[in-house]
């Protein structure tokens, strides 16, 4: 019987059709199972051909005589509460035991745990009250699936595709638009597919992504409402970092590691414990320093996953060398290791997804049972054909002597293992960026690119492409030569690659030019883009900039921009277009002629909207105009006959206003701009990249306190914020010249 069912949810329904239940999934589908039980499952079935499953489903399960039970499933919330409802409606408590809840899942049984992977809690079990109640209630579910497969998509019209949302909340975080990223976080959270704990992780997602690490530390509530729950990787790791940035980095180059370790077990182990439960393969550095940490401050520290920790740590990766002196310092005594010990190390391995560390394990102990089910476990994680087939190969010699007992469980993943191992659709696609590309680039593919993506990159280390710029060459090349569906993928991938090689490493790296350039293209081709697509352009821009890009990549740069800027010519986009040639003037460069064209279009869109500009636009463009040697440009653009300079109250504020700001360029404007509007006023400048008296003095006494916090990525904003003892901090809307000014008048003005 030729049955369509995509692989991720194969696993599942032969874990379902196993085990107590009489029907098994290979008599399903060789059609050997009987013709009134197949009429039963296979509409049902076919309902998984798509690559989401768009309606409830509901599945019998069977015993010698007939079906014991059925259980009905859905995929979110939304769709589990409508099933609710007509599972009430078509069954009810007239033929079974159904009184509208969902239903707990066995975790003994290999059937209801199956669906407890799949469904989570949205799964509900109901039998039959009586036996002569089992016909109709099958004639009624047959009813209900023709209904069902009838019934048209109800398009729902006041909500964005729930994947569109979350992709602009991670472009928001991206460009640093905090308002902007709370309303498409309460937008997520209105769609009815995010439930109480998902909304907890989109918060913490939230604080971390805008760089407000102290604040998510200290919010213990949230933290420990999620701690005892299997947190995603993301959410771990944006915990993690909070806690160690807040409590141990200011201190982790002390000598004493006794005071580090203090420190780590008041603020963060005690506290927050289980939270290092499982590590799910990060190899972020400080999320590895963590963990390393809270085996320090045990009574007795886990040496085999110490060493573990060590292996997983990038060799060239920022913090290694201080990750091994701690390690120096507390590695206890090995000792011989009872066979109970071995395997709780093994699944700790496992639980960290540390899994070559647990295949190495299992290979050292004599072959158990569980040394067997380990390592298919690990087999099947990890999809790699060695590993598969040196397991397979283990298994194969075991046979010929003993056969092996494996439970239902295992005999599903190792049959998976047994038909992939050779010929995957989907082999170790998540193992690095260029194989998940070309894999995207291959179309062979039945699960979500994306969903791979979010998971793996957590599990990629940055200082593989560091010093490669080949690898990162070839990635540029892959994505700049992608068309059709796969170039969309790419483009809806773009905040994963943004975050990988933009924000993970601590500064701009040379062999990420070709990175850089292919996704400033990537908005180029994108046409219309929304103000956080260009904000992170100019992000971009920077950060290729900083680091002397070839003439080739600066030019092919500069022509991007400017399709950009041609693609949106709207006043609107004026102060960012602004703020862009400004970058553009501060930085050296290798085109002349093709900076000044730039520079001509934003003159061009000012020019169109004369009428809408404002003083601090006419007078930033002035400025412009003589880093560009225009100096004469404001005379092509018209005048307002009502047009005053500044209001006469406004132009009396004779307060001392400080500016925090690490582009020196756009701040040494931003004070001469406003000493010329504002006479009376003291204007300080302030770029140190910590928290220095310098600093915290002019945060403590400035009347007004300004803190373009769109080019800081370290902790002096919290310095700041206690320092100002909650007086306002104005936070710009952009990084540049024109952004600053408008801030502090705006501000002056609503005073």
């Amino acid at each position: 019987m030729n049955i369509v069912v995509p692989p991720q949810e194969l696993v599942w329904l032969k874990q379902f059709f196993s085990g107590r239940n009489c029907v098994t999934w290979q008599e399903i589908e060789s059609g050997e199972a009987k013709a009134k039980y197949l009429d039963q499952i296979i509409p049902w079935v076919k309902c998984l051909s798509k690559d989401e499953i768009y309606c409830p489903l509901v599945l019998p399960f069977y015993g010698k005589d007939g079906p014991l039970a059925w259980y009905a499933m859905a995929s979110d919330e939304l769709q589990f509460s409508q099933l609710i409802d007509e599972i009430t409606a078509f069954i009810g408590p007239s033929f079974s035991n159904f009184g509208g809840e969902w239903s707990d899942m066995s975790r003994d049984d290999i059937s209801e745990m199956a669906l407890h992977e799949r469904f989570g809690n949205c799964v509900m079990k109901f039998i039959a009250r009586f036996p002569g109640d089992c016909e109709e209630i099958e004639r009624t579910l047959s009813l209900y699936q023709k209904l069902l497969a009838r019934r048209p998509e109800t398009p729902d019209r006041t909500h964005q595709p729930f994947g569109k949302i979350r992709g602009d909340f991670d472009r928001a975080l991206l460009a640093r638009n905090a308002i902007h990223a709370q309303e498409l976080l309460e937008e997520l959270c209105s769609s009815g597919r995010v439930n109480a704990e998902q909304k907890k992780c989109i918060e913490i997602r939230l604080l971390a992504g805008l760089g407000r690490q102290e604040e998510l530390a200290s919010n213990y509530s949230l933290i420990a409402s999620l701690m005892d729950l299997s947190l995603p990787p993301q959410t771990i790791a944006d915990i993690t970092e909070a806690l160690y940035d807040t409590y141990i980095r200011p201190i982790e180059s002390n000598s004493n590691t006794s005071i580090i370790k203090a420190s780590f077990k008041k603020n963060i182990a005690l506290p927050f414990g289980t939270l290092f439960r499982e590590r799910k393969g990060i190899l972020l550095p400080k999320v590895l320093r963590s963990f390393l940490l809270f085996e320090a401050v045990q009574d007795e520290p886990n040496i085999t996953r110490c060493e573990a920790l060590l292996s997983a740590y990038p060799i060239d990766a920022e913090g290694r060398y201080l990750a091994q002196t701690w390690l120096s310092t507390f590695t206890p005594t090995k000792q011989e290791k009872s066979s109970q010990t071995r395997l709780n190390d093994v699944r700790q391995a496992i639980f960290d997804e540390d899994y070559m560390v647990a295949i190495d394990l299992c290979y050292k102990e004599p072959l158990q049972p569980w040394v067997y089910s380990a390592l298919i476990r690990c087999a099947f994680e990890l999809r790699n054909p060695v590993v598969t087939r040196r397991v397979l190969h283990t298994f194969a010699e075991a046979e010929i002597n003993t056969p092996i007992q494996l439970t239902d469980k295992d005999k599903v993943r190792l049959e998976i293992l047994e038909n992939s191992s050779l010929a995957s659709e989907t082999p170790y696609v998540d193992s690095d960026w260029i194989t998940w590309a070309k894999w995207v680039s291959s179309g062979t593919y039945h699960i979500s690119p994306l969903v791979v993506l979010e998971k793996a990159t957590l599990r990629w280390s940055i200082n593989e492409y560091i010093n490669n710029t080949k690898l990162c060459d070839e990635l540029a090349q892959i994505i700049g030569n992608s068309s059709g569906t796969y170039e969309e993928v790419f483009r809806r991938s773009f905040p994963n690659i943004v975050e990988f090689f933009v924000e993970r490493p601590t500064r701009p790296l040379r062999a990420f030019a070709s990175i850089y350039a292919i996704l400033i293209k990537v908005i180029a081709w994108s046409g219309s883009a929304s103000a956080d697509e260009l904000e992170i352009a100019t992000q971009l821009t920077q950060t290729l900039l900083a680091i002397g890009p070839s003439q080739d990549i600066y030019c092919e740069c500069l022509e991007d921009l400017g399709e950009i800027i041609k693609a949106n010519n709207s006043i609107i986009h004026l102060d960012w277009a602004l703020n862009t040639s400004e970058i553009l003037a501060i930085y050296p460069t290798q085109n002349a002629e093709l900076r000044l064209r730039l520079f001509m279009y934003v003159v061009d869109m000012a020019r169109t909207g004369y009428h809408r500009l404002s003083n601090t636009q006419r007078n930033v463009l002035s400025l412009l105009a003589k880093d560009y040697n225009c100096h004469n440009l404001l005379d092509f653009i018209p005048a307002l006959e009502t047009e005053d300079f500044i209001d006469e109250h406004d132009n009396e504020y004779n307060g001392t206003i400080g500016i925090y700001t690490m582009m020196d360029g756009a701040g040494t404007r931003a004070k001469h701009l406003l000493e010329y509007l504002l006479p009376n006023a003291r204007i300080e400048l302030n770029g140190d990249s910590v928290a220095t008296d310098q600093l915290t003095s002019l945060a403590r006494n400035a009347d007004m306190f300004v803190f373009a916090w769109k080019s800081s990525k370290h902790q002096a904003f919290y310095c700041i914020k206690e320092a100002r003892r909650g007086r306002n901090i104005i936070t710009p809307s952009g990084k540049g010249t024109a952004s600053i000014v408008k801030s502090v008048l705006e501000s002056i003005s609503s005073s």
